[in-house]
């Protein structure tokens, strides 16, 4: 029965497609009766269609697309398409793919529906796709706007009354769906506070109006926004003049310029804002509570003051406001720092202003300042450094072969200064002195001949020397502030590091990024004729390439702790500086080895050393330790629970400079005697001498104290409890 079936079809088939010579007009009565045979299989083959979106069972609102695909079995070709929702055609007829219609969901009734899909082919045989069953869900649709306008009337005082005092207005108000509040008006300005309940009501002072007649009306408004004004209520204010009160209020004043903790130096101007209920008559300025010239009289106030005759420091301004009556107004105080100190001046140790004594030699070396410094291990050799200024800094190098020195100021002994140090560190400073007269003074290094015991010779060696000394910590690669991409061999010492270890990277992409507060920025790292060429970013901005190369020295075939980068003038605030391996190198040089083996910053804040008179020592703590590259080559150590360390300064902010690593405890910070941390963790996995702990900002202009306290506890992961004392650095 099939076989004949499908023959009857085919033969069909060949009949219309002769009929179309003839007449188009028999070709729908053959499709018409072609469908009307059992769908089996022709020997052409067969379209199987199937609704692709939406998924059966699935919850569909607004218009929503339908699609289809259909597969073809043997050699049909698809004509088109018929979407058909619940039986009735959806749209028209798709004739190419892919097979969709936009469905509006919106016209057809929340609930079930069913959707099918019918493809044909080019002989108008139609194929059916399962059905898909959707549940339409559109919200209804939003209510018709509110357009009624309240009704609102004012019900007192009453039209024509004569009013005085504190006098009640009152109205009622409707509306169909809500009132949500009545504004009432004098004179056509909204007077007070909308009320939002009922019953509606309001005082009026009459005493802040005119004598006279004044109108009263009320606005209600509802949830839409519509709002009705009431018919206006005339009343007469008629009240007894009050006798002029005596002018008791101060004026106010606010200092508008400096803002608070601006630093200011050369010559400043200082202005205040200032208003009275009256009139203001004066405004006087003061400095340290001390009158700056004359009263100001005449607005705007202010008042051209130089700095240059103050000490440097912080320093609080005020401004009395005055008005006819003697009434005065002190306005809130603004602190200011006063910074006229001279930019710091480097003398190289060839300057003239220094004067040796036999026994000193020649030391080049690409990676001292200036590319060279003076050495002398002879007894009593001397430099004499002639300065003008109120501070210097003997800037020199620590290292294993490296003795004591003997420092005079001014013709008179200071102090035995031991620069021996278990590695090599170069361009550091040596020995600070601050606080002196703003005159001429000598700054004198004698050669002793002596030697640390664990030093194997007693040179000693002057480098350069700072007028005034800067804030300078040197912050190893090993700091937990500086982060490597992974592939950096580190901890390499191969060569006199600073801190004994370094990062070297040859790989293009690889980077290291430094996080640092400072106004200045130096990287430390290895110039030689196998070093390449790095990027270098601040604050995420290119800055400049970097080659590092450098020919072949015979003495000093590598520059080590070489300055290959500074940046200066930034903000005293947080920046990060990345650098990254290029992977290139210049044409002479034998590979592209980039180094990363320090970072100094430089702080707009003042340092004392551990050994300062300003920090005084509990029972438990051993001065003087000389185990890592510590500021100024040296640090109190204690791991005895309960040792304090005090430090006594005056200024508006502090900072405790230490070490981490991983022999390191945990540490109590106190500030003028409340603890600040309590538990303030220093452990670190790698050594980091100079870390800059703990910054306490924003403090009152005045005397403070911070205490450090060992607590003896330490790190599940770190091997001691030892706590270190470097250096303070604070704002004066």
């Amino acid at each position: 029965m099939n076989r004949t079936i499908q023959t009857f079809r085919k033969s069909l088939a060949k009949a219309a497609a002769l009929l179309v010579l003839v007449s188009s007009a028999w070709i729908a009565p053959l499709q018409a009766f072609a469908q009307l045979l059992p769908p089996l299989p022709l020997p052409g083959g067969s379209l199987v269609v199937t609704i692709a979106s939406p998924g059966s069972g699935s919850t569909v609102s607004g218009t929503v697309p339908v699609s289809a695909s259909v597969s073809i079995v043997g050699s049909l070709t698809v004509a088109s398409v018929q979407f058909r929702l619940d039986g009735a055609n959806l749209g028209a007829q798709d004739i190419s793919a892919p097979y969709s219609v936009s469905w509006n969901t919106t016209a057809s009734g929340n609930g079930s529906h069913t959707l099918t899909a019918v493809a044909r082919d080019l002989l108008g045989v139609q194929f059916t796709s399962a059905p898909v069953t959707v549940t339409v869900n559109n919200a209804p649709p939003p209510p018709p706007p509110d357009t009624t306008l309240p009704a609102v009337s004012v019900t007192s005082p009453a039209s024509g009354a004569t009013v005085s005092g504190i006098t009640g207005v009152t109205a009622s108000a409707s509306d169909n769906v809500g009132v949500v509040g009545v504004q009432f008006r004098i004179d056509g300005t909204n007077f007070g506070a909308e009320d939002t309940s009922a019953p509606y009501s309001i005082s009026w002072n009459t005493a802040s109006a005119t004598n006279g007649s004044h109108t009263i009306t009320a606005l209600a408004r509802d949830a839409a926004g519509n709002s009705r004004i009431s018919a206006p209520v005339t009343v007469t204010v008629a009240n007894a003049p009050p006798p002029p009160p005596p002018d008791t209020m101060p004026p106010s004043v606010n200092i508008t310029s400096p803002g608070n903790g601006q630093a200011v130096r050369a010559t400043v101007t200082v202005t205040a804002s200032a208003s009275d209920n009256v009139g203001v008559v004066g405004v006087q300025f003061f400095g340290d509570g001390t009158p700056l010239g004359a009263e100001d009289i005449t607005p705007p106030y202010s008042i051209s003051v130089d700095t240059t005759a103050s000490s440097n420091g912080s320093h609080v301004l005020t401004a009395v406001a005055r008005d006819a009556a003697g009434n005065r107004t002190t306005s809130a105080p603004v602190t200011v720092t006063v910074s006229n100190t001279a930019p710091t001046v480097r003398y190289e140790e060839t300057d003239p202003s220094i004067a040796y004594t036999a026994g000193w030699r020649p030391d080049a070396h690409g990676s001292l300042s200036g590319g060279a410094a003076a050495a002398s291990n002879t007894p009593n050799a001397r430099a004499t450094f002639t300065f003008t200024g109120t501070s210097v800094s003997w800037i020199g190098g620590r290292s294993f072969e490296t003795g004591i020195a003997r420092v005079s100021l001014d013709g008179s002994f200071v102090a035995e200064v031991d620069t021996y140090s278990k590695t090599v560190e170069v361009q550091v400073p040596i020995f600070t002195a601050v606080g002196l007269a703003n005159t001429s003074h000598t700054l004198m290094i004698e050669v002793t001949g002596r030697q640390n015991l664990a030093a194997t010779a007693p040179w000693v060696l002057v480098d350069a020397f700072d007028v005034p000394p800067t804030t300078i910590s040197r912050l190893q690669e090993t700091d937990p502030s500086v982060t490597f991409t992974p592939g950096w061999l580190q901890g390499d010492t191969g060569d006199l590091w600073s801190g004994g270890t370094a990062a070297a990277s040859i790989t293009q992409g690889h980077q290291v990024t430094f996080t640092f507060t400072g106004t200045e920025i130096r990287w430390l790292s290895a110039r030689g004729p196998q070093h390449g060429i790095a990027r270098v970013f601040l604050d995420g901005a290119f800055m400049t390439e970097v080659d590092t190369y450098s020919a072949s020295d015979p003495v000093h075939p590598v520059q080590v702790q070489a300055r290959v980068f500074t940046a200066t003038g930034l903000a005293d605030a947080s920046h990060t500086l990345t650098i990254e391996v290029t992977g290139r190198k210049n044409p002479d040089s034998a590979a592209a080895i980039v180094v990363v083996d320090a970072f100094e910053v430089t702080r707009s804040a003042t340092r004392r050393q551990e050994t300062d008179p300003a920090i005084t020592y509990g029972l438990g703590w051993i001065q003087g330790n000389r185990d890592r590259p510590y500021s100024e080559g040296t640090a109190a150590v204690s791991t005895v629970p309960g040792a304090q360390a005090t430090f006594s300064f005056t200024g508006t902010s502090v900072s405790w400079i230490g070490a981490r690593g991983p022999q390191t405890g945990i540490a109590r910070v106190i500030l003028d005697g409340n603890v600040v941390a309590d538990s303030f963790d220093t452990y670190a996995p790698a050594e980091a001498p100079q870390t800059t702990f703990f910054t306490l900002s924003g403090l009152a202009a005045g005397s403070h104290t911070l205490t450090i306290e060992v607590t003896g506890l330490k790190n599940l992961a770190s091997t001691g409890a030892s706590i270190a004392v470097d250096a303070f650095d604070f704002t004066p």
